[in-house]
């Protein structure tokens, strides 16, 4: 992997944590390798709650729902398989986006399925190929650590978000506790017993806790769905254009293109955080090369998706949070998960295990998880220069981020949203792109504002050797 300090995107190389297995390196035996990496298939809610959100606006049947989560998950491990084989070969899981899901889901209730799955297919092209001409190259100047960092930290608020309505859920005593479990157990082993068995203990904390409690404990309290777990298949093949495809079901249209484009770029933002993040707990220094090759791999993984039937692909956040959280940085790892997360669209009864627990389980892993990414983001932040601009860009983005779509939701009211353009409800409503707008944009204006040290002093110099000629003169 290319570390050419001149293809560098910043001068600082941050490093969050130290991590054991570093991206070239392996665990030591298989079956080390096979808990590490299914673990991280075990933190991604999104492959079940997003194609839900899309199939409920194109109006599916429950047999149709299952089949799109399906095509879904197997996307995701031929997805994750090209970012990390001929992508930027970094640990990054990929599964569908929430950014892109908020554009999909109107386009296919206001404009029909075909039109979704045809702007989906284009949009996917289209972040190919702008990968592929290394436009990427060009933002590098407007990517500091204070700008990647502010995204980060905004990603963790708006996934914990998630997080803590999936541990609270209807609000019963046993989600509390089932959740406060999986978080004790976490702590005990990575705390308590973080040398037992080498420390493979502790780097699979999240991977036991999820098990034990979610399936062992909450079993036996009857909060498992077996039912939906045995009425799965164990083999379910994948096929090519499943929902329809060019000239029989899709259609091109304009607008639609458009709006999801607007999720496109919004999704690609957020994986240039994504990639920073994860560059930092790897110990990588973050590269042009990382992001060029990264966007053109998820526009390729994204087109395919849609291909396989399933939704386009953007990179995992909480997975940098298990990085950060285990340590295990290895290429390796990641590729046994992408291939776990296949058979997991290949056999619906095994994926079926993880919907079949109870929420508030996944909801406290999530909660771990998204400490972990806020931490990443806070730590992207420390490296940053101390400056009265980055101050600025960092306070206001949070603000903004975060303020702005909870007064625009709840303060105005849906229905004063939906009477705007999509792309507008985008971008009002969504706090990872509003952070990158903000976040990007204020870095630009305070760039022009300031004037750094040195400036000033070469804009004097002249003044000061042509002062010395005047007086060797007299």
């Amino acid at each position: 992997m290319a570390n050419k300090t001149s293809d560098a995107v910043w001068e600082e190389l941050p490093r969050i944590v130290e991590p054991v297995f570093g991206i070239d390196e392996r665990p030591d035996s298989w079956w080390e390798t096979l808990l590490y990496g299914w673990q991280h298939t075990l933190v991604d809610v999104s492959p079940f709650v997003l194609p839900l959100a899309v199939a409920a606006a194109i109006g599916m049947s429950p047999d149709e729902e299952a089949s799109l989560i399906n095509f879904g998950l197997f996307s995701m491990g031929v997805a994750t398989l090209i970012q990390t084989t001929i992508g930027n070969r970094l640990p990054i899981i990929q599964g569908p986006s929430a950014t892109l899901t908020g554009t999909l889901a109107p386009v296919a209730s206001q404009l029909g399925p075909g039109a979704m799955w045809g702007a989906a297919f284009g949009g996917g092209v289209a972040e190919m190929i702008f990968g592929a001409t290394r436009a990427l190259s060009l933002l590098r100047r407007f990517f500091p650590p204070a700008v990647a960092g502010v995204v980060v930290l905004t990603i963790a608020l708006a996934l914990g978000q998630v997080a803590v309505r999936l541990t609270v859920g209807d609000g019963r005593p046993l989600n509390f506790m089932l959740a406060g479990t999986v978080l004790a157990l976490v702590a005990l082993l990575q705390l308590r017993l973080k040398n037992a068995l080498g420390g493979i203990l502790s780097r699979g904390a999240i991977f036991i806790a999820i098990w034990v409690v979610g399936i062992g404990l909450s079993g036996v309290l009857g909060e498992v769905d077996w039912a939906l777990v045995g009425g799965k298949e164990w083999i379910a093949w994948p096929s090519l254009f499943p929902w329809g495809g060019p000239g029989s079901g899709w259609s091109f249209v304009g607008v639609a293109f458009l709006a999801v484009l607007a999720g496109y770029f919004g999704s690609m933002v957020e994986s240039l955080a994504d990639y920073a993040a994860t560059c930092a707990v790897a110990g990588e220094r973050y590269t042009v090369r990382h992001m060029n090759r990264g966007i053109f791999a998820e526009g390729l993984g994204s087109a395919l998706a849609t291909v396989l039937g399933g939704l386009p692909c953007t990179s995992y956040t909480q997975n940098v949070g298990i990085i950060a959280a285990t340590r295990v940085a290895s290429l390796t790892v990641v590729r046994v998960a992408a291939l776990i997360l296949a058979l997991y669209g290949l056999s619906p009864k095994f994926g079926a295990l993880l919907v079949a627990m109870p929420r508030p389980v996944l909801g406290g892993v999530f909660v771990l998880v998204c400490g972990m990414i806020a931490v990443s983001g806070i730590r992207l932040l420390g490296a940053a220069k101390e400056t009265t601009a980055n101050y600025l860009v960092i306070g206001l983005t949070l603000v903004l981020a975060i303020g702005l779509p909870t007064y625009v939701r709840y303060g105005l009211g849906e229905p004063w949203l939906q009477e705007l353009p999509l792309l507008l409800q985008l971008v009002l409503t969504n706090p990872v792109v509003l952070a990158v707008l903000a976040a990007v944009g204020l870095n630009a204006l305070t760039s022009l504002a300031d004037v750094p040290e040195g400036g000033r002093q070469a804009a004097a110099a002249p003044d000061a050797d042509r002062q010395a000629a005047e007086e060797a003169g007299d």
